[in-house]
């Protein structure tokens, strides 16, 4: 079963925020070339800041995304950071829809 990544923030792990940011530039490149596609991706909080103009991972999102993949940004938090209108891949979600995938019987797993 192919699985959910839910990521809530632009770095992985912590600590050090510059070796965060390349941690997960590093992590969604290797899921972008892995030998399982995930089902979908998520974004929340900070982590809607990946599928923005100006993202590291824009070209791995857009890969993913192109090859069937589907990129969710949660709406309200796109509104509340102010990049609405940066959007760059996926789609706009809502609480409803993000609610309903993480209780639904998909693998998720949590990126942060």
């Amino acid at each position: 079963m192919a699985k959910t990544f839910w990521f809530t923030t632009e770095i992985l792990g912590a600590g050090d925020e510059d070796l965060g940011r390349l941690l997960m530039k590093n992590f969604i490149y290797s899921l972008a070339r892995g030998d399982q596609a995930p089902a979908r991706l998520m974004f929340m909080n900070g982590g809607v800041r990946l599928t923005c103009t100006g993202s590291p991972v824009l070209d791995d999102l857009r890969a993913m995304h192109e090859a069937g993949v589907i990129v969710k940004s949660c709406g309200t938090c796109l509104d509340f950071l102010g990049l609405k209108e940066e959007l760059a891949v996926g789609e706009i979600g809502d609480m409803a829809g993000s609610a309903g995938v993480l209780a639904g019987d998909a693998d998720v797993v949590t990126v942060a």
